[in-house]
């Protein structure tokens, strides 16, 4: 996983050269879900290893800030907001939603997950690692699903 994460933040870097002005529909389409799913793959790992996250995505041209406890990442339409000690890392997007998300997220993850779902009806994905994942539209009070922005939430299991 580490060496797809990698390969994807290389893409990445290459490609703010390009203005988006100048990409075909598809091209920018493709670039978008690359880079949501360098952001995705990168909170993943942070959820245990928020060190390893942090390298990666600053390496791929993320912009972090810190705030007491976390540190907080942007790029294009996507946030994401990570624990600088493991536990918790949560990406969003501002533009894709629930649908989109969850399809991109289980196409690059390789091995299926166990998929059920959490207490508010919201679904879950149980990664080989431990990490549970959980799908929500964007915010702070989020519902299950949502067209116009999605998250995705990793945490280590209790």
């Amino acid at each position: 996983m580490m060496r797809a994460l990698s390969l994807c933040a290389l893409a990445l870097l290459a490609t703010p050269a390009l203005a988006e002005d100048s990409l075909s529909p598809e091209t920018l389409a493709t670039f978008k879900k690359i880079e949501q799913a360098v952001a995705v793959v990168a909170c993943q790992i942070g959820a245990s290893d928020p060190d390893a996250a942090d390298k990666s995505l600053t390496e791929a041209g993320f912009v972090r800030t810190e705030d007491e406890g976390s540190w907080n990442y942007a790029q294009g339409t996507l946030t994401i907001m990570m624990w600088t000690v493991p536990g918790f890392c949560m990406v969003e997007d501002s533009e894709s939603g629930t649908e989109a998300m969850a399809a991109n997220f289980l196409n690059y993850l390789g091995e299926p997950p166990q998929i059920g779902a959490d207490s508010e009806g919201c679904t879950t994905y149980l990664l080989a690692n431990g990490v549970l994942a959980t799908l929500s539209g964007p915010g702070n009070d989020p519902q299950c699903t949502s067209d116009t922005g999605a998250a995705l939430r990793f945490s280590l299991p209790n």
